[in-house]
C-alpha cells in the first residue's frame, strides 16, 4: 500500500467474507451495513495514503529547491573569483609588457614606469536571483465540522472525505508551486554556469599566452 502509514485494506486485515472453520461450518457473511463500514474506511485510508505522499513530496521538494538556491550563490561566488583573475591577468599583462620594454631596448625607459591600469567596472553580467513565486491560491474553503452534534454515519464520512480532498488540494497547490520554484532556479543554474564557461574559456586563453610571453623573456 503506497504512502508512510501502511495502512492495509480493511478487508485484508478481515479476511474473505466466508471461512471454513475447524467443525465445516462456514462464517456468516457480512452485513450490508458492515460492508458499507469496511468501503468508507477503505475510502478515508485512501485519502490518508494520499495526503502522506503529497506531504513527503512536499517535504522533498523544499529540500531540493534550497539547495539549488545554494548551488546557486557557489556559483555567484565562482564568478566574482573568476573577475578577481581577470583584474589580476591585467596586473600581470602589465608587468609583462613592461619587462619586455626593457629587454627591447636593454635599459630603464619610461615605459617601465607606465601606470599600472585601472581596476576595471565590474558588471553583473548574470541573470537575477530567482524571486519568490507568485503563489495562485485558490479562497480557502471552511473546513467542515466533523465533531457537530447529531451527525449520522453517512454524514460524518461525507465531511471527513471532503475535508481531506480540500488538504490534498492544498497539497497538490504547494507541489505546483515548488515545481515552478525549481524550474526557475533550473533555469538560473544554466545561465550561469553559461557564464562561467564563457569566462574560464577566456582567463585560460589569457594565462597561456601570459606563460608563453614569461618563458620568451627568461630565454
Amino acid at each position: 500500500m503506497p504512502g508512510a502509514s501502511g495502512r492495509k485494506k480493511r478487508e485484508d486485515l478481515m479476511g474473505p467474507d466466508e471461512d471454513e472453520g475447524m467443525d465445516g461450518d462456514f462464517d456468516a457473511p457480512l452485513t450490508m451495513k458492515e460492508q458499507i463500514e469496511n468501503k468508507r474506511g477503505d475510502i478515508q485510508d485512501d485519502l490518508d495514503d494520499t495526503k502522506d505522499m503529497i506531504n513527503e513530496a512536499k517535504s522533498v521538494g523544499a529540500a531540493t529547491n534550497k539547495k539549488l538556491a545554494m548551488q546557486n550563490e557557489q556559483l555567484r561566488k565562482a564568478n566574482d573569483d573568476l573577475d578577481d583573475i581577470d583584474e589580476n591577468m591585467d596586473q600581470a599583462d602589465h608587468s609583462l609588457y613592461r619587462m619586455e620594454m626593457c629587454c627591447l631596448f636593454a635599459l630603464c625607459c619610461c615605459c617601465c614606469h607606465s601606470a599600472a591600469p585601472s581596476k576595471k567596472q565590474r558588471k553583473d553580467e548574470l541573470p537575477a536571483r530567482s524571486g519568490e513565486v507568485v503563489k495562485n491560491k485558490q479562497p480557502k474553503r471552511d473546513r467542515l465540522d466533523e465533531n457537530e452534534e447529531g451527525l449520522d454515519d453517512e454524514e460524518l464520512h461525507e465531511r471527513r472525505v471532503a475535508n481531506k480532498l480540500d488538504d490534498i488540494s492544498e497539497g497538490l497547490d504547494v507541489l505546483n508551486d515548488l515545481a515552478k520554484e525549481q524550474n526557475q532556479q533550473l533555469q538560473e543554474t544554466k545561465k550561469i554556469n553559461e557564464k562561467l564557461g564563457e569566462k574560464i574559456d577566456a582567463q585560460r586563453g589569457r594565462i597561456k599566452a601570459a606563460d608563453k610571453r614569461g618563458k620568451q623573456l627568461l630565454r
